[in-house]
């Protein structure tokens, strides 16, 4: 009696593994279309942090629907890296600018390259680099792709930390890991662990359902505002400083987070007094500064356009979708043909 039961019990252990293993499958394939990011790659020229791994598919359903492939230098673009490529316009950013979630010819540089038509805009966005860590890779950035014209940083943020300030000046930001190797480079190989990690972490750092970045939450309290201000503009002196030798322009366009009212007033989130100081930091230094805050109202007074959101997120909120990015191709072009 006791030997049939157990042969029972492992008969009915070994239809649950089973079972186990064929939904893992299925949910992986799935996944495949529906959430399939590259593997982490090293960037041993320092331009990034990280980046992505050549050649490799990508497929992004969680907010918007996108798919592509990265290019033979770790990034999207819609077109392959040559040694000594003539680069007019360098584009860094974070997951806004990588634009993962819009079509490759959607994203803000290929918008900006179709409108300067004879010039190549190249773009080496990638999530969770942020201003700061934008600013901390931009010497290497500019001694590898040397762009003619300028180089444009986006950012969605105008207020940092004193201690986040400091670190970048002082080179000891921490940098943002690879993840290539290990167990967690072996994981992020499969599609749907992927996806559940995204899961799991936005549910325990509270955050919305479509925010599927590989950022984390940037510390933005500033105890003293004058110091914060004086760090700020040694911040753009290191930028002023960075770009110098090439000749070329900095330009910072920031695209801030907005808010539809219920009776459909548009609020652009900007702390007005940071925004000045920021601005002020910038034109002190050389740096050309684009704030998107009344294109993005006025596209939205006009006929309702909104920058952020897509049919599977929430309204207004999130990533840049195809229009947002196409309003800042266009201040940025507008920009670029008034200083060069």
């Amino acid at each position: 009696m006791n030997s049939t039961r157990i042969k029972n019990f492992f008969a009915i252990l070994c239809k649950i593994m089973i079972s186990g293993l064929i939904a893992f499958a299925v949910l992986t394939l799935i996944c495949c279309l529906y959430y399939n990011l590259p593997v982490h790659s090293e960037d041993k020229d320092g331009a990034a942090d990280y980046k992505w791994k050549p050649g490799m598919f990508y497929s992004r359903g969680t907010e918007g629907f996108a798919a592509g492939r990265i290019n033979n230098d770790g990034f999207n673009d819609p077109f392959d890296y040559k040694e000594g490529m003539e680069i007019s316009t360098l584009v860094m950013g974070s997951s806004q600018m990588e634009a993962f979630n819009v079509g490759q010819k959607e994203s803000t540089a290929a918008q900006l390259g179709q409108l300067m038509k004879d010039k190549t805009v190249y773009n080496i966005g990638v999530s969770g680099h942020n201003l700061l860590t934008c600013v901390c890779n931009l010497e290497k950035a500019l001694e590898k792709y040397r762009p003619s014209d300028c180089v444009v940083i986006e950012t969605g943020n105008i207020r940092y930390s004193v201690e986040d300030l400091t670190a970048a000046l002082e080179g000891t930001l921490p940098e943002i890991t690879a993840r290539a190797g290990g167990i967690l480079g072996l994981l992020q190989r499969n599609q749907y662990l992927r996806l559940l990690y995204m899961q799991l972490s936005n549910y325990k750092d509270g955050a919305a359902d479509n925010a599927d970045t590989d950022t984390a939450p940037e510390k933005t309290e500033a105890a003293d505002p004058a110091l914060n201000g004086e760090l700020l503009d040694k911040l753009m002196k290191k930028v002023s400083a960075a770009a110098a030798p090439y000749g070329i322009k900095v330009i910072i366009v920031y695209h801030p987070e907005i808010s539809i009212a219920p009776d459909g007033g548009f609020t652009a989130d900007t702390d007005a007094e940071a925004l000045e100081v920021f601005k002020k930091s910038c034109a002190e230094n050389g740096v050309v500064f684009s704030d998107m805050t009344e294109p993005f109202r006025n596209a939205y007074l006009r006929d309702s356009t909104l920058p952020y959101g897509f049919t599977n997120t929430s309204v207004g909120k999130g990533h840049l979708n195809k229009y947002g990015h196409a309003m800042v191709a266009e201040e940025l072009y507008k920009l670029i043909s008034e200083v060069n």
